[in-house]
């Protein structure tokens, strides 16, 4: 897996950026390495001291990337450090530098870059830098340290002859290279023509590539001599350091030869830099910070708690309060009902007596008129009184008495009466079916009335009507505003009666059309009460009725219930007020208080970063003995803990493959306890090793073997293998377990053929660049590979154990590596191997061998290549050896050497197994190994 880290302020506005590897090949495949420049850091190890260079990509990198390189320098070395940081900011303005480094070399990595940029400039701040990248423990105080040796001044003689190697960028059309500025130089000569007329001597040669433009401008010049300008568009490289980059057609390198007085070279003048800002990386912020959360939760703690009460409060008075109308309001209703009852039955009573009084035959009229004046002055309120009778569809008058008084007051006449009884006779008529009518009598009138029409009878027969007509201030009184509640009268058709609004009365209107007067005109009930929406205010109201008994007349009270519940609501506005005051002064109290909780918890975050960038020393401490500071101290002893398991993690990492270290992870036990299983087992080892290994030092001994060893091992990883163990030069590979993999004979000889193909490669590179020795630029290896069931698990004590394989199988693979060197071949695999890969990988029939350690023969076969890949003469080659050690087995000498020469002769090169064939054919012609010989040859080495 790569995991890229933010990228950092370096010199000369660059930035650099750690692509943090953990030694996986798969995750090298994935990345585009198209994009950007590289720095592929690496070091060697010497007696005084450790040494870095920027080198080029290791084996698993394609080599299209762009990439820098700069040769070893001491780390320890203060001056040399200077030099880099002078070069560096000459070289590589406003880059950013993408630096591929190993998970455990990663620390190592930031110290050494902090220390260049603590060499660009004195007055930076170690402790700054050291924070910029992310520095803590050792290489904290190693920094501290390093900047008490930058201070001390450079000798003056290092400072006259000081000529520093280029940094070169390789991937680039033109290839880049710039020195410091040297303290004094003059130029000589420079020659820009391909045959060169003049030769400057000079202590080294130096080489440019220039584009073709470039070229033709230098031409102009070149008869010319320069004192001790810049050059402009040339940027100088020392020849012995420059990599070979292929350059488009039109481009030509040429030479240019150069000396200053001191020996050194002519630099590209750059500005000095600015000092570079420190990085300070600020935590992410959330969307919602922990105190806004606690303030949010507990207000709506407060709100919803609350409210429910508001809620609750509310509907339960409400309902108390609507309870409490609904009896209030019925109970009205049958009083107002009781009183109007007695009232009209009062009129009813007297108006009989009139009648009574008008139709008395042995009355004298004198007593009669008395009695009549007499009652209208007791009782103002009557206004007229008539006897009627029925002939056919009309009324007619018989007697009728009028309160004068009134008449006199009021403008009345006679005929207005009379207009009264006609406007409704039919009504009236009903009287004669024996039930009493109740009318309002007010239009026409200047104030309201009504009217009663009951039977009378007359010789014993309801053959006459009586009709009385009164003022409405006998029954009005009742109907006087109540508070929120308005009661009134209608009769049997919905007519009002008695309103407190005159101007109803007057009109006489018609209220049928109201919910509760159609309640009531419709219900058997003498008494009910139901809500309803008035439907022209639209809002509820609460109604109840009471019939009187008369005329099916009934007494209604109504009540709006927005009014009615006004204090209710009132409440409810107050109790919001008071929560909205509560709710401010909670927030306020959450506010202060939470900054307690929230402080600790972001220098926890803050720490949290430092541990996620690898500084598992956190500066915090507790600050409160609550489970808040609990958890501070605990999380700086986790970060100890933390530190002691990544170094662990670190070492187990470089020592074990990562397969193996996940698969222990989900079962460790399993592992312990080992299985046997089915495997492909892996050997390799490098020839002659010892002779090179004596001809090179240390320091490039480890780093041939390590560059062999990484580029062995990414093709191991790639094709599914897991690395057992480096034995020296050795590799011991493992296919099909921990985890299984399909087709693992085939991954396994496709791993060894790209192996042998990649040494081919590397052998190139080492001889084109003359590095390490020749024996080690001629350096190849031998493979030997094998299948079958073996032990697999964790072998050792408790207390230090390795993951292996252990069995005939995987030592007859070992065998196998060791036979190779007799055979001269690269790669020798079992029958078991050769059949299961033998459909896409071509192989030869070498030898059938008795190895030491096992009676049973054992056939060997050679590894080629991909079907698809041999040559047909390798086909030929390998079909003629086939043939001839058929014609050996038979015993058939001279046609087996035959055959084995041709087979040689076929293949184009030298064939170590034919001579050894051969060698066996001349020794058994003299001395004949009998006819039950079964063509085993037995190996008495291993």
């Amino acid at each position: 897996m790569l995991e890229i880290s933010p990228d950092i302020p370096f010199l000369a506005k660059s930035e650099i950026r750690f692509l943090v590897w953990d030694r996986a090949p798969q995750s090298l495949e994935t990345w585009n390495w198209a994009d950007g420049t590289y720095l592929f850091f690496q070091s060697r190890s010497l007696t005084i001291g450790k040494e870095y260079r920027f080198g080029g990509p290791l084996w698993g990198i394609p080599s299209y990337c762009q990439y820098i390189e700069y040769p070893f320098y001491l780390s320890n070395d203060p001056e040399a450090v200077k030099d880099l940081s002078d070069v560096w900011a000459a070289t590589l303005e406003n880059k950013t530098i993408t630096v591929l480094i190993s998970a455990d070399e990663e620390e190592n990595a930031r110290l050494q870059f902090a220390k260049i940029l603590l060499s660009s400039n004195q007055n930076l701040s170690w402790e700054s830098v050291a924070k910029q990248f992310g520095l803590i423990g050792e290489n904290y105080l190693l920094l501290e340290e390093f900047s008490k040796d930058a201070k001390k001044p450079f000798s003056k003689k290092n400072l006259q002859t000081k000529n520093s190697p280029p940094i070169t960028i390789i991937g680039s059309h033109l290839v880049k290279e710039v020195r410091p500025k040297p303290e004094t130089f003059t130029a000589k000569t420079i020659v820009l023509e391909k045959k060169i007329e003049e030769v400057v001597s000079i202590p080294e040669p130096i080489s440019i590539s220039v584009s073709s433009l470039e070229r033709e401008s230098l031409e102009e010049q070149s008869s010319q001599e320069i004192e001790a300008p810049k050059p402009t568009n040339i940027e100088i490289v020392e020849a012995k350091e420059v990599v070979a980059v292929p350059e488009p057609p039109a481009t030509e390198p040429v030479e240019m030869e150069t000396q200053s007085n001191n020996g050194t070279s002519i630099p590209e003048e750059k500005e000095e830099t600015a000092p570079v800002p420190t990085l300070t990386e600020e935590p992410p912020k959330s969307k919602f910070s922990i105190q806004v959360k606690m303030m949010g939760v507990i207000s709506l703690l407060f709100i919803l708690s609350v409210s429910t009460i508001i809620i609750l409060a509310s509907f339960f008075f409400k309902r108390s309060t609507e309870l409490s109308l609904r009896a209030n309001n019925l109970e009205l209703a049958e009083i107002v009902g009781l009183k109007v009852k007695d009232d009209v039955l009062s009129v009813v009573v007297k108006g009989r007596q009139i009648a009574t009084t008008l139709t008395s035959q042995g009355l004298p009229e004198d007593q009669r008129k008395l009695l009549i004046r007499t009652f209208f002055e007791s009782d103002k309120e009557f206004i007229y009184l008539g006897i009627f009778e029925k002939q056919g569809d009309s009324l007619v008058l018989k007697k009728h008495v009028f309160n004068e008084e009134e008449l006199k007051q009021s403008s009345l006449t006679e005929e207005d009466f009379q207009n009264v009884v006609v406007r409704n006779k039919d009504a009236l008529a009903e009287a004669f079916n024996g039930q009493p009518i109740l009318l309002n009598s007010s239009p026409g009138f200047q104030e309201p009335s009504f009217a009663i029409a009951i039977p009378a009878s007359e010789n014993g027969q309801l053959d006459n009507i009586l009709v009385m007509i009164v003022k409405l201030d006998k029954i009005i009184s009742a109907f006087e505003k109540k508070g929120i509640q308005t009661v009134f009268m209608v009769n049997g058709k919905g007519i009002v009666i008695a309103h407190p609004k005159e101007d109803l009365v007057l009109a006489a209107t018609d209220l049928s059309s109201m919910p509760i007067v159609r309640t009531m005109l419709t219900s058997a009930a003498n008494k009910a009460q139901s809500s309803y929406i008035d439907p022209e205010l639209k809002s509820p109201f609460l109604g109840s009725f009471q019939k009187i008994g008369l005329a099916d007349a009934g007494v209604i009270t109504i009540v709006s219930e927005d009014k009615a519940f006004e204090d209710v609501y009132d409440i409810q506005r107050k109790n919001l007020y008071i929560m909205g005051i509560g709710l401010c002064s909670a927030i306020l109290a959450v506010f202060f208080f939470s900054k307690t909780i929230t402080k600790p918890i972001l220098q926890l975050l803050s720490a949290t970063l430092e541990i996620a960038k690898g500084n598992f020393r956190v500066g915090i401490k507790p600050t409160t003995k609550d489970e808040v500071g609990m958890l501070t101290q605990y999380f700086v002893e986790m970060g100890h803990g933390l530190e002691e398991r990544e170094k662990v993690k670190s070492i187990l990492g470089s020592m074990i493959d990562p397969v193996v270290v996940q698969e222990a992870m989900v079962d460790l036990a399993a592992l312990k306890r080992g299985s046997e299983a089915s495997i492909t087992a892996f050997f390799s080892d490098i020839a002659g090793f010892s002779t090179i290994s004596e001809q090179l030092k240390s320091a490039d001994l480890a780093a041939l073997l390590n560059e062999y060893l990484s580029a062995m091992t990414l093709i191991l990883k790639r094709h599914d293998g897991v690395l057992d163990k480096y034995i020296g030069d050795a590799i011991v590979g493992i296919f099909n377990a921990p985890v299984l993999v399909p087709e693992h004979e085939l991954k396994a000889a496709r791993a060894s053929v790209e192996m042998i193909a990649k040494l081919a490669d590397l052998r190139e590179y080492w001889t084109k660049n003359d590095l390490y020795s020749k024996e080690a630029q001629a350096m190849d290896c031998r493979i030997g590979l094998n299948s079958g069931l073996a032990k697999v698990g964790f072998m050792g004590t408790d207390a230090l154990a390795s993951y292996t394989m252990m069995g005939d199988t995987v030592n007859l693979a070992a065998r196998l590596e060791a036979a190779g060197k007799d055979y001269g071949v690269n790669i020798l695999i079992s029958d078991s191997v050769k059949q299961a890969t033998e459909t896409e990988m071509f192989s030869r029939y070498l030898d059938l061998v008795r190895v030491k350690g096992k009676n049973e023969p054992v056939k060997i076969h050679e590894l080629i290549g991909f079907r698809s890949e041999v040559s047909p003469n390798i086909i030929e080659a390998g079909e003629l050896y086939e043939s001839g050690f058929t014609a050996y087995l038979n015993q058939d000498w001279d046609k087996a050497i035959s055959l084995f020469e041709n087979a040689e002769k076929a293949k184009g090169k030298k064939d170590k197994a034919s001579h050894l064939i051969i060698e066996r054919c001349l020794e058994y012609k003299l001395s004949s190994p009998g006819k039950d010989w079964d063509g085993v040859f037995t190996r008495t080495h291993k």
